[in-house]
């Protein structure tokens, strides 16, 4: 069965619609990645994450990024306007990470088409992990590493 996408009622009638799930909160399993284009080579590196995605987890992410880094050429990464992607420490380690070559830049909001992730995400989701219900976490990390591994995806 396929779970529900979407879902509206008449404004200010009803209450939020609440699709039940399995295992609750522990049988969620989130991705931190990146994707480089260098000429012809594309390269995805991703985190996973159990449970809901913090601006701790994103800083140290970038922090990953940034010790890679060389401030020649540069590294720029295009981030969405998730509050997680925007907060207070976050802004204070913009200088020091342009220091060691890695830029942020944001799309405008609505924008996740301009997203180059987005269409990877979408692949691994739409067509190499069709399958939509999973026994088990065990068994959705299962999917989830083959579908990355077919990507050429690295662990960081």
């Amino acid at each position: 069965m396929l779970s529900v996408g979407a879902t509206w009622s008449r404004r200010g009638s009803g209450q939020p619609f609440k699709v039940p799930t399995r295992w609750g909160s522990a049988g969620r399993l989130n991705l931190m990645g990146s994707y480089s284009l260098h000429g012809n080579q594309q390269d995805l590196e991703v985190r996973e994450r159990q449970g809901t995605c913090t601006g701790e987890q994103v800083m140290a992410y970038l922090g990953t990024l940034a010790a890679q880094c060389t401030p020649d050429p540069i590294t720029v990464v295009v981030l969405d306007n998730a509050p997680f992607h925007k907060g207070a420490k976050l802004r204070e380690k913009i200088a020091r990470w342009e220091e060691q070559g890695l830029y942020l830049r944001y799309l405008p909001p609505y924008a996740p088409f301009l997203n180059l992730i987005e269409g990877v995400w979408r692949q691994l989701k739409g067509i190499l992990m069709p399958r939509r219900c999973s026994d088990s976490v065990g068994e959705l990390r299962a999917a989830l590493v083959t579908g990355l591994k077919v990507l050429g995806a690295k662990f960081i």
